[in-house]
């Protein structure tokens, strides 16, 4: 057997002992802990195979976290930590499936072929509130869809302004949609209650974001050019709506975090669309296969920032750097301001917001300073949309760089740069501002 299949198989174990833990929970124990081993094992056969830009991000974790840990932990503390990441290597297997089935479903090829007929004054807004709605379920597959939807004989200039208007479209779903990775981070330091309320603002911010985006980069974009943009995504919309009810409804019902719930139904959901479209199980199963070997860096770096960020927030040394932070020196409502800014300034130096994300939550949770815990996840999520938006170590652009085959400093260093920053510094500020109200 080859080192590939031993690697599949070990994650596929940790995701299922994943499931396992989130359902029964403390009665499971046993089988979380060969979990959370299975899953140490995979960081161990994937390490060697690791791209340079993940082993460095892993490598600025572990100085972290030596600067931050006030001593080593035990063999129970990463037990501990090892069962509350399972979760997290779950969800990126988790959307892998959507992913791949996604790719197969009619709806979803009708939406590509409404796009592609769009006139190409109102193609910009088009793609971006498409990418928008796409991807607050599939993420980053979202390029894979709306990259195959431009007309074959697209120009070089038409891709480029194309691709970053996906960018603006996906990244900025961060801020409400539970399956992104950054409201499964979030959710690891704030309450289930305020984590929804954060979703509500973030769907306001959302709505904001693309309102006063589309006029500026769609040249004038109407609301009527906007409603015929959202006409494209009639076909999809009663699976996108059937996905968030049974996610949300299952967490609310269950009192799952919404990471739980989406690593719980999406799978059901999967299995059931399969019943009803048998042929394209051998397809689905391939593609999945294919795309979780592939994926094994972000799984990697994503559960190491969750072991890490579990420990140091439990860490007695994190007090010292609070009472720096709560001092006169840094008024309350400037921490709230700057969070979405200093995670997109770190993105655009390549440390990845699951880095900055994590030590912020970290710090900022466990603070005595009078910062709302519902605006505090939604900086904290406007920060990594911003980040990835435009950031050369981003997956989102290193993705769209490939599929729509424009360079990815262009995408990186384009006009989505300054985008990112107007957006990250004015939401902080608006944020701020709400807070100082409650």
């Amino acid at each position: 057997m080859n080192i590939d299949k031993i690697r599949l198989y070990l994650l596929c174990i940790a995701w299922f002992t994943a499931i396992i833990n989130v359902i029964f929970g403390q009665s499971a124990i046993t089988l979380a802990n060969a979990g959370v081993l299975s899953l140490l094992l995979f960081f161990g056969l994937t390490f060697s195979r690791l791209k340079k830009e993940s082993i460095s991000i892993i490598i600025i974790l572990l100085v972290v976290a030596i600067i931050l840990l006030d001593r080593f932990p035990n063999f129970d503390d990463f037990l501990s930590a090892g069962r509350f990441t399972l979760v997290f290597a779950a969800l990126l297997p988790t959307m892998t499936l959507v992913r791949s089935a996604s790719l197969k479903m009619d709806r979803i090829r009708n939406s590509q072929n409404l796009l592609r007929n769009l006139p190409t004054n109102i193609s910009t807004s088009g793609f971006q509130i498409a990418s928008h709605f796409f991807g607050s379920v599939i993420n980053t597959g979202t390029f894979s869809i709306l990259s195959a939807a431009l007309p074959e004989d697209s120009d070089k200039n038409y891709r480029k302004t194309i691709a970053e208007a996906c960018l603006r479209g996906m990244n900025t779903s961060a801020t409400w949609s539970p399956f992104f990775v950054a409201f499964a981070v979030g959710q690891a330091f704030i309450d289930k209650t305020n984590s929804w309320i954060a979703m509500g603002c973030g769907i306001l911010v959302g709505i904001i974001f693309n309102l006063v985006s589309l006029p500026v980069f769609a040249f004038g974009s109407t609301f009527n050019k906007i409603k015929y943009s959202l006409a494209c995504l009639s076909p999809v919309f009663p699976i996108l709506t059937l996905i968030m009810f049974s996610v949300l409804s299952v967490s609310l019902y269950f009192d799952f975090t919404a990471l739980s719930a989406v690593v719980l139904v999406m799978p059901v959901l999967i299995a059931v669309y399969l019943v009803f479209n048998l042929n394209n199980i051998i397809e689905v199963y391939s593609n999945t296969k294919s795309w979780l070997l592939n994926s094994s860096d972000d799984i990697t770096v994503i559960s190491i920032a969750m072991l890490v960020g579990y420990l140091i927030s439990r860490s007695s040394t994190i007090n010292e750097y609070n009472l720096l932070l709560d001092s006169a020196l840094f008024p309350t409502w400037s921490l709230l301001a700057i969070t979405p800014l200093i995670i997109t300034l770190f993105s655009f130096m390549g440390i990845h917001p699951v880095i900055s994300s994590t030590i912020a939550l970290s710090l900022l949770t466990t603070l005595q300073a009078e910062i709302h815990p519902a605006l505090l996840m939604q900086a904290h999520l406007i920060g990594w949309a911003a980040g990835t938006m435009s950031s050369v170590a981003s997956l989102s652009i290193l993705t769209c760089s490939n599929l729509f085959q424009v360079e990815t400093r262009q995408l990186a260093f384009g006009p989505n740069l300054l985008t990112a920053v107007v957006f990250s510094l004015s939401s902080g500020l608006l944020l701020s501002f709400v807070n100082s109200l409650i």
